[in-house]
């Protein structure tokens, strides 16, 4: 029997997030998100440190900031390559020089060139968490919390019923309020 896509999807809590970032806030930023959505998160600040830690405890996903001192992003990823389990590691570049002329060429060629695993594929800063979620829990095959996803269509059926009622004379405004009022005392 073939695997319908929601029963192909993971649980967040089955992933582990390696965020690697020198910058204190942002690093603890993106780790929220991951957390909020259920998924494990490990936190590097530095190249090496998250060196060791993807050989420590192989992340399902790297979270990585190019522009770091001592071992940069760039670095990483090609000492990534090196090793066959690690090469397979998906990674998402999170960054705010994508526009700096000196790192766009080497960003550039990491991802037309990559070897790495996982779709070349890089954000921004500063990113929302929704489009930083979104491109995780997507790469990752990551099925979102129940919780996580009714807040969003809530808001998104508010605005479809906003919008309706904007251009809504007074007589069909009060059919609606008449409605709600109803199905309140019934329900």
């Amino acid at each position: 029997m073939a695997e319908t896509p929601a029963q192909s999807l993971r649980s967040p809590e089955q992933v582990t997030v390696l965020v690697v970032d020198d910058e204190p806030d942002v690093a603890t930023y993106l780790a929220s998100v991951i957390e909020d959505a259920g998924m494990n998160v490990l936190i590097a600040n530095d190249g090496h440190t998250a060196h060791e830690l993807v050989h420590q405890r192989k992340p399902d996903l790297i979270s990585l900031d190019l522009v770091m001192p001592g071992k940069s992003g760039i670095r990483l990823l090609h000492e990534l390559r090196k090793h066959p389990e690690c090469a397979r590691i998906p990674v998402v570049i999170v960054t705010g020089h994508a526009q700096d002329p000196d790192l766009r060429r080497p960003l550039e060629q990491i991802l037309a060139e990559s070897s790495m695993a996982g779709p070349s594929l890089y954000l921004e800063k500063p990113v929302t968490p929704q489009s930083y979620l979104e491109a995780l829990c997507g790469i990752l095959k990551v099925r979102p919390r129940q919780e996580e996803a009714a807040p969003d269509q809530a808001a998104a059926l508010r605005k479809q019923v906003d919008d309706r009622l904007a251009g809504a004379d007074e007589a069909t405004l009060r059919a609606v309020l008449a409605q709600l009022a109803d199905r309140s005392r019934s329900g």
